[in-house]
């Protein structure tokens, strides 16, 4: 990746001259693949960008065409593929213009496609938002171009226009043939009532609770070729809907990409069902610089063809919270917007590449074990030893679901590197479970009480702080620094896992207490070893009488 500290030698005219050339990028960085090469046959995009050019006077950017054309890809009958469409990307991008063009397209076009499966007077487009007013952006959008009072009118969409509404708190507009096009905000109750054969979710990052999700979903199930479109730009930790729907999806694509050619054979055959909903992510990698180029271009597609430059960006990654910055402008996903304990950038300034780090053989290592909370779904080892230089390094050695691989994983790990000891915390946390097995396998448990555990806690915070810790790239790691919550005990803060949620911080709490380990406490004496007893000597006597014992043929 490019940044711009990457590019100092360059004067500042070649550097100004350079980022004015650069787009964003056209193709996101995840995203589900289609079931076959995409046609004016086979994607019903196409149709849309002709529709907005032609009719909407609406020229719209590389990725819009692009997202069209992937996210309207049909089945061999002629109806879309995917029922639900989620669509990530940075803001200010043109995500409202997209939204606008696909309602008025939906609304003017589509909506007698199938006449005998959905009647155009039940054709309803639903457009929702954490709250009116923002839903009605988009929908203000579309209305222009069929009002007759606005200067952006297109008589051809006005002719077929019944009447706009706009009071009464429901705004809407209603078609000759039925079709109609109405906002509501996202809540429990705002999206009941009759079903939608097309649904527009704006911010989805602002669902915190599934209940607008549970009520606006269920509008679509029962409606032929229905399409639910999310748009949105990263989430945080209270984007629950958001965070699910992206997981899993993410999940599908990387399972679809694991197979390959054979999955899109076994579709093709009709062996598997096709995935019916989609993503399209256009995000900065994580753990990015701030001001990295690739990051930024892939982040914001619309740069070079907009108004917004990558100038802009740059002064926006020296003004805006890191937290805030990295969720609205590079798209990626930050889990906690409080004050990190352990400063992000610090911590990253510590990342050493792992072919740079020597560990002399047989150097002291302390291991550690925490289990991830509340689900007990993965547990992490971690471990702690002195670099040829003298520095103190930490990293997660180890990561597994569940907890039963344990103890058998820790014996043969002491077994190969002949290192025993172990730091866990003594209460409150799944992992107490291995403190008496692995003693019963032979190796040497520190149990931290909680005390100690805060004190753990605050000397990682210092090492860090005074650049005294070697540290390799694990994302994970990385998110757990960045989303990692702590919480008082007496006079100190110790690392709160309940806290941190949805962020898992395991991994980071076992760094933490490997560290510990090798700083602070003492390895177990070596044990002691009594002196061989002294060889054993033959007793001969040539002067003993014939009625005497001879001790020399004594059976003892």
């Amino acid at each position: 990746m490019t940044s711009v500290a990457s590019r100092t030698g360059a004067d500042a005219g070649e550097l100004q001259a350079d980022l004015s050339d650069l787009v964003g990028r056209e193709e996101p960085r995840l995203w589900t693949r289609p079931l076959r090469p995409l046609t004016e046959e086979t994607s019903l995009g196409f149709e849309v960008i002709e529709f907005a050019l032609v009719f909407l006077g609406v020229d719209l950017y590389p990725w819009q065409k692009w997202l069209l054309i992937h996210a309207l890809e049909l089945n061999s009958d002629g109806t879309f593929r995917f029922r639900r469409v989620v669509v990530l990307v940075a803001r200010q991008n043109g995500k409202s213009m997209l939204a606008a063009v696909l309602a008025a397209w939906w609304l003017f076009v589509d909506s007698d496609r199938f006449e005998d499966r959905l009647p155009p007077f039940r054709f309803k487009v639903l457009g929702t938002a954490q709250n009116l007013d923002t839903a009605q952006d988009v929908w203000n959008l579309t209305a222009r171009w069929c009002d007759e009072d606005n200067d952006g009118c297109v008589p051809a969409l006005a002719r077929v226009l019944s009447k706009i509404q706009r009071k009464n708190g429901q705004p809407g507009i209603y078609l000759r043939n039925g079709a109609h096009y109405e906002v509501r905000a996202a809540s429990r109750k705002g999206g009941r009532g009759k079903s939608a054969a097309r649904v527009l979710m704006d911010e989805g990052r602002e669902q915190q609770t599934w209940d607008a999700w549970d009520s606006v979903a269920q509008t679509t199930k029962a409606v032929f070729n229905s399409q639910l479109w999310m748009i949105s730009n990263a989430g945080d930790a209270r984007s629950v809907v958001l965070k699910k729907l992206r997981e899993n999806l993410i999940d599908e694509i990387e399972a679809w990409l694991e197979r390959g050619i054979d999955e899109l054979e076994a579709y093709a055959n009709g062996e598997l069902a096709a995935p019916t909903s989609a993503l399209f992510e256009w995000s900065a990698p994580d753990g990015c610089a701030l001001d990295d180029i690739d990051g930024i271009l892939q982040a914001n597609p619309s740069i070079g063809y907009g108004e917004i430059t990558i100038e802009m960006i740059l002064q926006d990654s020296r003004d805006m919270l890191e937290a805030s910055y990295r969720t609205e402008v590079l798209c990626q996903w930050v889990t906690s917007k409080v004050r990190s304990f352990i400063a992000p950038k610090d911590w990253r300034q510590l990342h050493v590449p792992v072919s740079e780090i020597v560990i002399p053989r047989g150097t002291r290592t302390v291991w550690s074990i925490d289990t991830s909370t509340p689900d007990r779904s993965t547990t992490w080892i971690g471990a702690a030893a002195m670099t040829a230089d003298g520095r103190p390094f930490a990293t997660v050695r180890h990561r597994r679901a569940g907890m039963l691989w344990v103890p058998d994983y820790m014996a043969e790990l002491a077994e190969a590197s002949g290192q025993r000891e172990v730091v866990i915390q003594a209460r409150g946390t799944a992992a107490v479970e291995f403190i008496e097995p692995l003693k019963a396998l032979g190796l040497h448990v520190h149990a931290l009480d909680g005390g100690t555990f805060a004190t753990a806690t605050g000397r990682i915070r210092d090492r860090v702080r005074d650049r005294r810790l070697v540290v390799v790239n694990q994302p994970a790691v990385d998110l757990a620094v960045e989303g990692g919550v702590v919480t008082q005990y007496a006079e100190n803060l110790a690392w709160s896992r309940h806290k941190s949620q949805p962020v898992d911080i395991a991994g980071l709490v076992a760094m933490t207490e490997a560290l510990y380990g090798l700083e602070v406490l003492e390895p177990p004496a070596a044990p002691t070893i009594s002196p061989p007893p002294p060889a054993a000597r033959i007793i001969t006597r040539d002067d003993v009488a014939n009625d005497e014992e001879n001790l020399a043929h004594a059976a003892f």
